[in-house]
């Protein structure tokens, strides 16, 4: 899970995207085993370095290291078509923290940040995990729907970019959502 993060995202009206996730993970059963001190040094040590080299296996992981308890210092950027990728995620498939999918049928593209449900929420603060960050999201396309923080134009980019902030202060904050209209 991530615990203290930045990542910004760019969707153009094309379907060209960049993502960068920058920050700190958790790998949940390290980390509970860490506190809960079923491991000594050595063990945690030989986890931490399994861990390590199965992050580095993704060529966008461009920065993964060991910080302690559990946590990973780790930055990872992709881009492309996502017209032609279909869908993207930070970190894996079946490690999804944040992801972005195009729907060919209805021309839409969406934004989402994985979710656990209330209780697990509450089990993983109660373990001492905790979630901050800001994700932001540029785009020149048409927004349908977002549940963002705050909205202003990003002339940088161009005329037409908006960016999207989500501002994430604690594990129960809602978890970013956004849908853009590519074809009207």
């Amino acid at each position: 899970m991530p615990v203290r993060f930045d990542a910004e995202i760019e969707v153009t009206r094309t379907g060209y995207y960049s993502m960068i996730f920058d920050g700190y993970i958790a790998k949940v059963p390290l980390f509970d085993d860490v506190v809960k001190q079923k491991l000594n040094e050595i063990e945690e040590a030989e986890k931490a370095e399994i861990l390590v080299k199965s992050l580095v296996v993704d060529p966008s992981m461009t920065e993964a290291s060991y910080y302690k308890n559990g946590i990973f210092k780790v930055h990872w950027e992709k881009q492309g078509d996502l017209l032609k990728s279909k869908f993207i995620a930070f970190l894996r498939r079946n490690e999804n923290m944040l992801s972005l999918w195009y729907v060919k049928t209805d021309g839409k593209v969406h934004l989402a940040g994985a979710r656990a449900g209330q209780d697990q929420r509450k089990q993983l603060r109660d373990l001492g995990l905790d979630m901050m960050g800001e994700v932001r999201l540029i785009t020149d396309a048409t927004v349908v729907g977002h549940n963002a923080d705050v909205v202003k134009e990003w002339p940088k980019k161009g005329p037409k970019f908006q960016m999207y902030t989500w501002k994430i202060v604690n594990i129960f904050t809602p978890s970013p959502s956004l849908t853009i209209q590519l074809h009207e």
